[in-house]
């Protein structure tokens, strides 16, 4: 997500009558923090550790204050599914694209499985085929936002892991959303 905003704050362009001292640090990202935060963050995964989920919700707290917030979020979500895709699994799951439908929404139901329970540590999650359901409970997402904005993060990620099992950009929708006062987090993805 930090890389994410960071991309977003860099300047494609400068301004005529931009003020730069005061659009600078922003637009770059507040360079020195964030450059911090990614690689405390970049230490803590090589060495397995898990960012604890108030960090995360406190992040997306951040976040969500911005405009641009929900475009970071479907950035951020679209890469962690590339990322979490760098496994062999994904790479094969590649492939599925001659294979018949019951077996790449296997591969995908699978996909995503893995992948949620990474973004959930603490969440409860159920999945089912036909569509693709998704249920996730105490999501830190639906923590974080009571306007189900952050979930945009999740339903990036889930349109991402559904794509590389299944060779097509599923239409992902998010039905349910613990934030807003429903018993849990809902996507379908068709």
């Amino acid at each position: 997500m930090l890389e994410s905003v960071r991309q977003h704050d860099r300047p494609s362009e400068v301004l005529e009558e931009e003020d730069l001292a005061t659009s600078l640090p922003r637009r770059l990202g507040l360079t020195g923090v964030v450059e911090s935060q990614i690689h405390r963050y970049r230490i803590a995964r090589k060495r397995r550790e898990r960012i604890p989920a108030e960090d995360v919700a406190d992040l997306l707290r951040l976040v969500l204050r911005r405009p641009d917030a929900e475009a970071i979020l479907v950035e951020a979500g679209h890469e962690l599914a590339r990322h979490h895709g760098r496994r062999l699994l994904y790479r094969i799951a590649g492939a599925a694209r001659i294979l018949p439908d019951a077996i790449t929404s296997r591969i995908a139901k699978r996909s995503v499985r893995r992948l949620m329970q990474r973004l959930g540590a603490d969440a409860t999650l159920q999945i089912t085929r036909g569509p693709l359901r998704i249920e996730l409970r105490n999501a830190v997402t639906a923590r974080a936002d009571d306007t189900g904005t952050a979930c945009t993060l999740y339903s990036a990620a889930i349109e991402e892991a559904v794509q590389h099992a299944i060779g097509r950009r599923p239409a992902v929708e998010h039905i349910a959303c613990q934030g807003r006062g429903d018993r849990a987090c809902v996507w379908v993805a068709s």
